[in-house]
């Protein structure tokens, strides 16, 4: 009996210690995996409907997926990232260069702008003794953003093989998931301790989480960015494509979100002396494009995975300083599966179900067999 109690440790030990060589071994190709992950989730109803279409030809649908990713999702954004570097490095040159030859002005000049001068002579005469100071400081924010650029520009332009490679691991892997993706999804599920019933919740909770994140994130990009290119074209800023791609990429950013582009902008038509175009941009900016956010990813993320909006919050900016952009996905996933085990560990160790409200993330305890009414 001695015997085959060390014989089990010993198994188990070996068993550890190959697993942890295993997944070291995979360690360095973490973020192409899951990147591939996140893109077949996405793309998956696509999937299912050309595999009906082309007769269930798991290997040619892959293969047609795959394409269509590089050519229309992967270069194009590629493109537009690096036009979206020169030109915010060309825009912050050409504001530097009017802040420093006084063509622009933190105080409006009270000859063209009389009203406004008088409606806010109190300020703008306490500015005037602060202009410089700011002048100064504004100078010094726009070059640090833009060295930041540009450091980061040549960056990827250093590591463009490094990249290549990343991308090239990724499309290999969303080819093998595209066509094998079902089936290493079963084989995962029978290698979990669990009842079959739980295993089938498991997995439908993480996919309702990164399905909910994934389109509730993409939504609201694109439904912010579509809106920020409308008013950016009606107000007349030379590049309003750029924006509005520049207000979607910022939709992602946790608190600041497209205040960070549309901001800057209110400043620069405000030095440029355009105060009825900045007050618009404002309020369309304040009241429409940012509350867009708290419409539609709430009711995406918080209402579809029954997670309380604070738990999404708190993981999201976890999962950004993790694992960068990639842990905007990845920090509800985890998330949601630390409230899964702790599910069945209430249900199976302490023999209470919680039924949850959707609305709300709150939860109302049903008393399992062992506290029922009759017992007490």
């Amino acid at each position: 009996m001695e015997r085959n109690g060390l014989l089990t440790v010993i198994s188990a030990l070996l068993a550890g210690f190959i697993l942890l060589l295993t997944l070291k071994l995979y360690l360095p190709f973490f973020q192409p995996i899951a990147w591939a992950a996140v893109i077949a989730l996405l793309l998956y109803p696509l999937n299912r409907a050309l595999r009906s279409l082309l007769k269930g030809r798991p290997g040619l649908v892959a293969f047609i997926l795959c394409l269509g990713f590089v050519a229309f999702v992967f270069f194009p954004l590629l493109g537009a990232l690096t036009k979206v570097t020169t030109q915010s490095i060309e825009i912050i040159s050409e504001v530097k260069d009017q802040l420093e030859s006084g063509k622009i002005s933190l105080v409006p000049d009270p000859t063209e702008h009389p009203r406004l001068y008088a409606l806010g002579r109190t300020v703008f005469k306490k500015i005037e003794g602060f202009q410089q100071e700011i002048q100064t400081s504004l100078l010094t924010a726009l070059s640090w953003v833009g060295q930041f650029l540009l450091s980061h520009g040549t960056v990827i332009f250093r590591n463009t093989l490094k990249i290549i490679l990343q991308v090239v691991f990724m499309i290999v892997t969303l080819f093998y998931l595209f066509r094998d993706g079902e089936k290493f999804l079963e084989g995962t599920k029978q290698l979990l301790p669990l009842p079959p019933e739980e295993t089938e919740n498991l997995v439908k909770k993480i996919k309702q989480v990164l399905e909910a994140t994934l389109y509730g994130s993409f939504l609201t990009a694109l439904a912010q960015g579509l809106l920020g290119f409308i008013i950016f074209l009606s107000l007349g800023f030379s590049s309003p494509f750029l924006l509005g791609l520049l207000i979607a990429i910022a939709s992602f950013i946790p608190i600041l979100g497209t205040a960070a582009v549309w901001g800057p902008a209110v400043v620069y038509l405000l030095l440029h002396g355009s105060y009825a175009k900045a007050l618009g941009l404002f309020l369309y900016s304040a009241l429409l494009i940012s509350q867009i956010d708290s419409l539609i990813r709430p009711f995406f993320i918080s209402g579809r995975t029954e997670i309380h909006n604070l738990f999404i919050f708190f993981s999201i900016l976890g999962g950004l300083k993790l694992f960068g952009f990639l842990g905007l996905f990845l920090g509800p996933i985890l998330v949601a599966l630390s409230i899964s085990v702790l599910d069945i560990y209430r249900s199976r160790v302490l023999g209470k179900d919680y039924a949850r409200v959707a609305r709300s993330g709150d939860h109302t305890i049903h008393p399992g067999p062992q506290d029922s009414p009759q017992d007490h």
